[in-house]
Parts: C-alpha cells; sequence; structure tokens
C-alpha cells in the first residue's frame, strides 16, 4: 500500500463516524506521488511528510460529536486537550499547553480575553464551522508563528470556495446533531455565493447541552454550555492576488467551567481580519490584519450555588488584540527565502466585584499590556536528497501595567491586600524581553521504504500577563485549574527550549509505521513554587487556607515519543493507530511537571464498502502516577474505552452519521479534566472530574 494513502488514515482514529481520508497529490519522503481518493464526502488529510509538513485534520459538518474542537486534536500524535469545562479546552503538545502552544486563525495569534482561559482559543472555532484544524508535527517554523515554543495549532473555518467560471453560483450547507448524554443540540449553517473573482460567505453555528451523565451515573454539575458563533466574509482574487476580509462575532453565555472558581456568565467577542497576497516580479507579497475585542463576565454564583452572599464573585474582563503583518517570499531556483515583520498587540483589564457589596473591588489587571513586535527570515531548499529549512527570528516583547488597587475587603485582609497593590504599584513594572528563535530541519529518504526527519531548535516564550502581573494570590492562572492561588512575579526571565526530534518513517506494502521521538531542555521554564512574599502568603492562608505558588523561573526537560502505525487488511477493512507518550520533569526541584497526559494508545477497525462505513475504536490510557507535588496534583488510574461509529451517505448532498462513545459507560478520570469546584454536585469539592459516560448521537448533514 503506497504511504501517501496510509497515513492520512490514521489521523481519524479518535474521530466520529463521519471521518475518512481523502488524499491530496504531493510527494512524501520517498519522492512517490499519492493517489487521489475517490471518496466523495468528509475527508481527514495529513498532507505528504515533508520537512515543513503539517498533519492537517479537516473536518466538514456533523463529522465529529465534539463540540469542543479542542478534543479533535487527541487525533494526532502527542497532542491532547487540557478541559476545564465542555468548549473550555486548552491545546496540549508534547506536555506543554496554554500560552506556550501557539493557536492561529485567519494567520492570527487567538486572543483569550478572560484570564483564566475560560474563551479557549479553540472555542471560537466550532466544529461544524471547521475546514481544518492543522497541527504542525515537531518545531513549529520561524515563520508560522511569533510565539510557538510548544507547537502550533492552526484552525480553518470552511468559507467555501470560488467557482470555475464568471457565473456566480449559490453552493450551502445545514448540518445538526444530537446527544444523549447531556442532551446536546448542535447545528451550523453556511451560505456561499462566488464566481471565479469574488465569493460571499455567510457561517453560523449554534451549540447548547445541559449537564452531562458520568459512566457511574452520577451527574456533571456545571457541564452545560451554550454558544452562537457568526461569520461574514468577502473575497477576491484576479492574476494571481487574492484578498479576504473576515467580520466575526462569538456569543457565549451561562456555561460552565466546574474545574475552575468561576463560570462563563458571557463572552462577547468582535473579530475582523484581513489577508492578502499578490505575485509581483517572481516574488510572492503577502500582508495581514487583525482585530479582537473580548467582553468577559464570570462568576461564582449564577450557575452553581452560593450560601455564602459576602463570597460573591464577579469579574469583568476586557481584551483587546491588534495584529499585523508582512512578508516578500523570493525565489532562487529550488531555494525560497522569506523575509517578514509582525505584531501583536494585547491589552487585558479586569475588575472583581460582589454585587452584593457596593464596597468591594478589586482590580486584577489594570490595563496590562503585551506587545510583541517579530522580524523573520526563513530558507527552504534541496540540497540532493536532503530538504531542508532554516529560520531566524527576533522578538522584541514589550510589556506594562497600570497601578491597581483594592478596596472593600475586611479589616484583616483589607490591609496584606493593600500592601500588596503598593508593593506593586511602586515597583518597576514596564518590563521588556529580547528574544532569538533558531529552527533547522531536514529530511530524506533512505530508500523506497524508509525516510528519516531531524529537526534542531530553539525556541523562546516571554511571560504571560498574568506571570508577570498577576499581584493578588488567585486563580487567574490561564486555565492551570489545579486548585492553588497564584501570584506573580515582575523579575521573570523569558522561557528558553532548546528542542531535538529525531523521526523515522516506513511503509511496505500494506504496513505502515510513522514516529519522532524528542527531548525539550526548556532554561527558565516559568512553574509556580512556593511563594516567599510573606505578605502574599498571610492573605492566602486567610482566603483559601493555603500559601500561593508564585511563577518562578525553574529548568526543566521533556522528553518521549509519539507516531502513528496500521496496516490494511483488504478492500474493505483497515487498521489504524495512534501512540502518545510525554515525560516531563522539574530538574530544579526535583519534582514532576503538572498536568501532563500519560501514555495512551488507540487502535481503530474501520470498514467500508460503497456509501457505507463504520468504525470500532478502542483507547487506553495508562496510569499517571507521575504528578506534580508542588500543584497537590493527583494521581490517576489507567482506563480503556470503546466507541462506535457509523455512516451513511445516502446521496451526494445528503449523509446520516450515528455512533455511541463510551459504549460500556465506564466510569473513569480523564487526567486531563480537573478538580470539581462546584459544592452543589454529585461529585466532592477537590475530587478529579469523572468523564462523561455513554453518548448515543445521530447526526444529519445536507448539501445544498
Amino acid at each position: 500500500m503506497n504511504k501517501a494513502l496510509s497515513l492520512p488514515l490514521i489521523a481519524i482514529a479518535l474521530q466520529a463516524p463521519a471521518i475518512y481520508a481523502q488524499n491530496e497529490t504531493s510527494p512524501n519522503h520517498s519522492g512517490a506521488t499519492t493517489a487521489q481518493s475517490t471518496h466523495p464526502v468528509e475527508e481527514v488529510i495529513v498532507t505528504a511528510k515533508t520537512a515543513t509538513d503539517t498533519g492537517t485534520l479537516r473536518v466538514k459538518p456533523s463529522a465529529s460529536a465534539e463540540v469542543d474542537s479542542a478534543a479533535l486534536l487527541k487525533a494526532l500524535p502527542g497532542a491532547t486537550v487540557n478541559s476545564n469545562g465542555p468548549i473550555t479546552g486548552i491545546a496540549q503538545y508534547r506536555g506543554l499547553f496554554g500560552a506556550r502552544v501557539a493557536v492561529n486563525m485567519e494567520n492570527e495569534a487567538v486572543l483569550s480575553g478572560g484570564p483564566n482561559g475560560m474563551d479557549s482559543p479553540l472555542s471560537y472555532a466550532p466544529p461544524l464551522l471547521l475546514k481544518a484544524l492543522a497541527m504542525s508535527p515537531g518545531i513549529a517554523s520561524v515563520a508560522d508563528s511569533q510565539e510557538a515554543i510548544g507547537g502550533l495549532i492552526v484552525a480553518k473555518l470552511d468559507r467555501g470556495e470560488f467557482a470555475d467560471s464568471s457565473t456566480a453560483s449559490i453552493s450551502g450547507a445545514i448540518a445538526s446533531r444530537y446527544g444523549s448524554v447531556d442532551n446536546a443540540s448542535n447545528s451550523a449553517a453556511k451560505v456561499v455565493a462566488a464566481n471565479d473573482r469574488h465569493k460571499l460567505a455567510i457561517l453560523a453555528a449554534f451549540d447548547e447541552g445541559g449537564d452531562a451523565e458520568t459512566g457511574g451515573g452520577k451527574t456533571l454539575r456545571n457541564s452545560g454550555y451554550q454558544r452562537e458563533r457568526y461569520d461574514l466574509s468577502y473575497g477576491w482574487k484576479k492574476d494571481g492576488s487574492e484578498a479576504e476580509l473576515a467580520l466575526g462575532k462569538l456569543e457565549t453565555s451561562n456555561t460552565g467551567t466546574p474545574a475552575l472558581p468561576m463560570d462563563i456568565i458571557a463572552v462577547d467577542t468582535d473579530i475582523a481580519n484581513f489577508n492578502g497576497s499578490t505575485q509581483y516580479q517572481g516574488l510572492t507579497l503577502r500582508a495581514r490584519l487583525g482585530y479582537r475585542h473580548v467582553y468577559h463576565l464570570m462568576d461564582n454564583f449564577s450557575l452553581r450555588d452560593n450560601a455564602n452572599a459576602m463570597g460573591y464573585r464577579q469579574n469583568a474582563a476586557i481584551g483587546q488584540q491588534f495584529t499585523w503583518g508582512a512578508s516578500v517570499e523570493i525565489p532562487f531556483d529550488d531555494d525560497t527565502l522569506i523575509l517578514g515583520i509582525d505584531s501583536a498587540e494585547t491589552l487585558h483589564d479586569a475588575l472583581i466585584t460582589n454585587p452584593n457589596m457596593a464596597m468591594f473591588r478589586v482590580k486584577n489587571f489594570a490595563d496590562a499590556e503585551r506587545d510583541i513586535y517579530g522580524f523573520f527570515t526563513q530558507w527552504r531548499g534541496l540540497r540532493g536528497a536532503w530538504e531542508l529549512e532554516a529560520g531566524l527570528r527576533y522578538n522584541r516583547v514589550e510589556m506594562n501595567s497600570d497601578e491597581v488597587f483594592a478596596s472593600g475587603m475586611m479589616p484583616m485582609m483589607q490591609m496584606p491586600a493593600a500592601q500588596l497593590a503598593s508593593d506593586f504599584n511602586n515597583a518597576t513594572r514596564d518590563q521588556n524581553f529580547d528574544n532569538i528563535d533558531i529552527v533547522f530541519k531536514a529530511s530524506r529518504p533512505i530508500n523506497d521504504t524508509t525516510a528519516i526527519n531531524i529537526g534542531l531548535g530553539r525556541k523562546t516564550r516571554a511571560p504571560s500577563y498574568q506571570e508577570l502581573y498577576l499581584w493578588l494570590p488567585l486563580e487567574a492562572t490561564g486555565g492551570l485549574a489545579d486548585g492553588r492561588t497564584y501570584i506573580g512575579n515582575l523579575d521573570l526571565h523569558s522561557e528558553t527550549n532548546y528542542e531535538l526530534t529525531l523521526g523515522l518513517d516506513w511503509n511496505a506494502g500494506d504496513f505502515y509505521a510513522e514516529g519522532q521521538v524528542f527531548y525539550r531542555k526548556v532554561d527558565d521554564f516559568i512553574q509556580g513554587t512556593p511563594s516567599s512574599n510573606m505578605t502574599a502568603n498571610m492573605l492566602s492562608t486567610m482566603m483559601s487556607g493555603q500559601a500561593p505558588l508564585q511563577f518562578n523561573n525553574i529548568d526543566a526537560e521533556l522528553y518521549g515519543l509519539d507516531g502513528r502505525y496500521g496496516m490494511v487488511l483488504d478492500a474493505n477493512w483497515r487498521l489504524d493507530g495512534v501512540l502518545s507518550y510525554v515525560r516531563g520533569r522539574d530538574t530544579d526541584n526535583h519534582d514532576n511537571l503538572y498536568r501532563l497526559a500519560p501514555m495512551n494508545n488507540s487502535l481503530t477497525l474501520t470498514w467500508q464498502q460503497d456509501a457505507l462505513s463504520a468504525k470500532l475504536e478502542s483507547v487506553l490510557y495508562a496510569r499517571q502516577s507521575k504528578t506534580a507535588s508542588h500543584n497537590n496534583e493527583q494521581k490517576t488510574a489507567g482506563y480503556g474505552l470503546l466507541k462506535l461509529f457509523g455512516q451513511y451517505q445516502v446521496s451526494t448532498e445528503l449523509r446520516i452519521n450515528a455512533g455511541i462513545e463510551n459504549l460500556l459507560d465506564k466510569d473513569y478520570s480523564d487526567h486531563l479534566s480537573g478538580y470539581n469546584r462546584n459544592g452543589d454536585s454529585d461529585i466532592a469539592v477537590g475530587d478529579r472530574l469523572p468523564g462523561r459516560g455513554r453518548n448515543v448521537f445521530v447526526s444529519v448533514a445536507l448539501s445544498l
């Protein structure tokens, strides 16, 4: 079997029934060319492996039972999701997550407006609207993202295609899905009017669900959600030039985040993007602009019971982002040189209040600025059998904050809070970081069946605004969800990640296997360690019963392996697997890094004949005993799940999917699911949140 056919099939292992492979024609390591698939419907594509390849997961309406696009990452080796709520998944890749993993949409970094990552980047891309969810395996290229120390995820909405002629045509699609475990209802619609030069697209998605049930028959309180996503875009192209202007809106309301101290009451986000490119005397010129404004309201009393009126807390946060970039691509025979500049200017503000106490006001973040200005150059070329890439990036990161305050607290807490505010306001809040990234990648075939790839990189990340400017012991930590309070540190250094990857791809007949081993040494890794600030320790102990952690620089290392494997059994049957393992250590304190997925493996048996297809999937997770003591992280037991999916392509326009997740209604806990914070629940406060029980779902998609 041709490897270029087999590899795309692997990425669907954790996906729902409507997904199967369709290939693009492109060279792989061995120089072979992929054949065009004859499958007419859903597609999951892993494009050909090159030095700069990207594993691409493409999902069309109703293809997945997931409502959180971040959960789709589990189909790719090394990738997974930290789940703090039903639509609050935070991407994790090879043990790094949060701000360390870049998430881009429309070529722009996605702004999370809240201080605890409730509106996580991939929550802005509902699965039913996705055209592609792509991950850069290994080390991200310097031209693709400003800060991507832990990898790069790219989400692209399905805005349709230009037509082949000047005659305008109108097309569209609608999809609807129901899930039993949380009484979920998900719908999406797309309308596209286009000819060969103009394209107008309107997208809309509506998602809502109630509290889910666990495999043990308990109710996951605060796991309901409501989300609406709208998108209007206009595209134009002519004679090698192309441009697109898109306007978007996200509205999320009454959505639980049971692993966090508050729930989403409202997320109201306005989005605007422009992307353009043109050809000029053999050069390719690209430019982009982006703007996002987020209003985020959260509290601890509207969705969860809170009998303590004095303990009511409401946080109104605002996030704003302006981005731009420009580049020129210069060809030289078989080589290409890219020169570019880019910028991302962000602002965050948050005010905590108590509606029962007008005097209580805490300025969580006061116009915290984080601006990045970057320059990069990247070369790609062929040298004999080797395909090579070398890149260099310089980032200037400028950060600042206005003065903060706290008022209306009880006297015994007001004094230390006022002291912390005074110390912060009198400190040097204007911080600058100069960072340099270097990336080198190489790949070549060894013979007709085997190819190797190598990656070397030095990637950097300046502190987040939470890590630098969290002046009061709070849990506003970008979604760490460990139940600990934290304080920031104005003396932090940038993280520097030195990474090595070695990969091997092999295919022989109907068998294939490909994977990478990796090693990361992270100098000045930013980690919460016990605070030495006596004022903060005293205040946190009064508020939460334990001293806070402080963001400090440590040294860390991560290593592991991940990959795909499988075989074609006959014309109708195939077997595909995905294996992932990562180990992370705090080498300064002889501790483990927090919230790392245990070793896991998925194995999917697929049958397909004509318009019918079915999948039986087994997912196995090992126990995780390598936990972080500083975070009081609990160990988790291993478990296994079975999933059954099916699809019937009624016609070229109509498709029906159905499936059962957690087929045996297994009671289990995902190590990355966080701990329960809701007192009115079947789950004790502080216990790890169990996984969802048996979910029977059905979906219908109609192309118009």
